[in-house]
């Protein structure tokens, strides 16, 4: 859980070598092992730990397979991300047991993997139900509470995520969890920097950690979470991208840009880092550069206003405002309740002298609910405008 997995399975291998009278203790540990190979994507070590729950035959060296082996191998198939033989495995495991909460929290977890919320939320609920209070169900709750808030169930996905810390205050997993489900707030940066410092390899938390410090402003603790999710995780593009965007937010462009290179090198077609090559190449001046990066940006990710955002933003500010106004009509059509799009689009007409439909469009900025503007700002436009 500390994020230390080789020292783990030596002491599991010690405790088994150590626990032949207890089997059950036994039984407990080759799962804790199936567990940490299956989060480190090992599926032959996991599926060999996993074979040890099988029980033996009275003769001969055969084994025959049980309801927690099957419960284990669909575990060990989610840490590959297939959900097809996961839940084949937890399905049979239940049809012996439909008691078995590990067999139920993997076809949840199953579920989950296949975008199917609803399925999901039955099953995890009908697994933590097995285990309502008890420290080892702590589970089912991050999990039902991560279906929850991303099904759009905020307050019960908190309320699930607040029982499992209620039953394990330490659980990175889980304090994780939380923090993204109330990000952003003072509170979320606050278990972030928990769950880091209970897992200090935690990479997805140092990411989230930097990301929302870069959004505060505070940028040497952003840096500071940047280079620790890289260090965690060297091949990480996420990491890279962060890294990138603090070193841009630093005026240092070619610094950005070199991330962004970086992490293209790792994975080619990556929307974010393509995004901020572009926006580095626009900081440099190079605006042909970086329009050729947005375009493609948007070209991978349909659903991210932002490089047609970006793109009206760097020609207005390259004195290109026909451009300008292509994009951010291109924002406005496409993500009509984005209020950076209408925000981009008010300044390329402003710079085209089309007073009326600045107006318009700083108006619809100021009333469609979603994206983050400085609405001082845009209302001080307006106010000049009139």
């Amino acid at each position: 859980r500390a994020g230390h997995p080789t020292e783990a399975l030596v002491e599991l291998r010690r405790g088994v070598a150590v626990g032949g009278a207890r089997p059950d203790v036994v039984a407990q540990l080759h799962w804790e092992a199936a567990r940490t190979y299956s989060d480190r994507h090992d599926l032959p070590r996991a599926m060999a730990s996993c074979k040890e729950l099988e029980r033996k035959k009275v003769s001969g060296p055969d084994t025959i397979p049980t309801p927690q082996s099957h419960a284990c191998v669909a575990l060990a198939y989610l840490g590959w991300q297939r959900a097809t033989e996961a839940l084949a495995e937890s399905a049979t495991a239940l049809s012996q047991d439909p008691n078995l909460y590990d067999a139920r929290l993997a076809e949840g977890r199953a579920h989950e993997l296949e975008l199917k919320p609803i399925d999901a939320e039955a099953s995890l609920r009908a697994a933590s139900a097995l285990r309502p209070s008890t420290v080892d169900g702590e589970d089912a709750h991050v999990a039902l509470g991560r279906v929850l808030w991303k099904e759009g169930k905020k307050d019960e996905g908190v309320g699930e995520l607040r029982a499992a810390l209620r039953l394990d205050p330490g659980d990175p997993d889980a304090l994780f969890e939380l923090a993204s489900a109330l990000a952003p707030s003072a509170e979320s940066t606050g278990l972030f920097e928990r769950a880091t410092r209970e897992r200090p390899s935690f990479a997805e938390a140092w990411l989230a950690l930097g990301a929302v410090q870069l959004a505060a402003g505070n940028l040497p603790a952003a840096k500071d979470a940047a280079d620790a999710a890289v260090k965690s995780d060297p091949g990480s593009v996420g990491a890279l991208v962060l890294s990138g965007k603090i070193a841009l937010a630093s005026d240092h462009a070619d610094e950005a840009l070199r991330d962004g290179q970086a992490a293209l090198k790792i994975v080619a077609n990556n929307a974010s880092a393509v995004l901020l090559v572009a926006d580095a190449n626009a900081r440099k001046g190079e605006i042909d550069l970086a329009l050729e990066a947005y375009q493609t940006a948007w070209g991978l990710d349909h659903a991210d206003p932002v490089p047609l955002v970006h793109a009206s933003q760097a020609c207005h500010a390259a004195a290109r405002d026909t451009s300008a106004r292509a994009f951010g009509a291109k924002a406005a059509q496409e993500f009509p309740n984005y209020a950076p799009g209408w925000a981009a689009l008010g300044d390329a007409l402003v710079g085209q002298k089309e007073t009326k439909a600045a107006r318009d469009a700083y108006r619809k900025a100021l009333g469609v609910p979603d994206g983050i503007i400085d609405r001082a700002a845009i209302a001080q436009k307006l106010a000049a405008l009139q």
